[in-house]
């Protein structure tokens, strides 16, 4: 399967379902989720057509627990799509998460699927304060972005983020990786976070072992 293909084709009918928005904006809310529940919305609205009109056979949404928003079926391969909308201004916290590295593991490997981020980069209309521009529309195959995109923090067992946007990075996509260079990257990434996580573990146990032995007085988890 071509996967710059498949990104692109999905890319071009986003942007076609889009492209009023893309020219004269989108009703602004009071938050990043809300914007980006209307995005989502529209793209259910007209997922069935776009599957129709790409030859994909649209699957049903999944749901809250899976790791991507949208999913198609091609050639025998389920393709999830993962929504993500970007505030480009610059003083806006946005994290960069993704999923749990067991559940995007399982996905890939266990299920052979394919996993791409569909990244709509937004921000307010200079003139007007009640909308927001889509100033642009990324898909891309996760498995494809360079390596100093990923990180992973500790959260729950394990989570996968982004240093970067998508469109940040968009140059420097590596569309001829195959899935096993990934594997041997991403499981390496895993490997040092896992190991870090462990060894941080283990003094804090210890600090707490210490905190009982002083009677229970002068508690900190120390810093290293």
């Amino acid at each position: 399967m071509n996967l710059r293909e498949i990104s692109s084709q999905i890319e071009a009918k986003l942007s076609e379902i889009f492209s009023e928005e893309l020219t004269s904006g989108l009703a602004a809310r009071e938050d990043s989720r809300a914007f980006g529940a209307m995005v989502e919305k529209k793209i259910a609205d007209n997922w069935e057509q776009i599957c129709a009109d790409l030859g994909h056979s649209p699957l049903e949404r999944p749901g809250r627990r899976s790791i991507f928003d949208f999913a198609l079926q091609s050639n025998g391969k389920i393709i999830g799509l993962d929504v993500k909308t970007k505030d480009l201004d610059s003083t806006r916290y946005s994290d960069g998460g993704i999923c749990a590295v067991g559940n995007l593991l399982k996905f890939l490997a266990n299920d052979d699927g394919i996993f791409l981020l569909a990244e709509f980069g937004h921000n307010k209309l200079s003139d007007q304060r009640e909308k927001r521009d889509i100033v642009y529309i990324r898909v891309v195959p996760f498995t494809l972005l360079p390596r100093d995109a990923y990180r992973i923090e500790n959260l729950g067992t394990g989570q996968v983020r982004l240093n970067y946007t998508v469109d940040q990075v968009w140059e420097e996509i590596d569309w001829s990786r195959d899935v096993t260079n990934f594997y041997d990257m991403f499981i390496d990434l895993a490997t040092q976070h896992y190991r870090r996580v462990s060894s941080d573990a283990l003094n804090r146990i210890a600090a707490l072992e210490a905190f009982r032995k002083n009677g229970y007085k002068n508690f900190s988890f120390n810093r290293r």
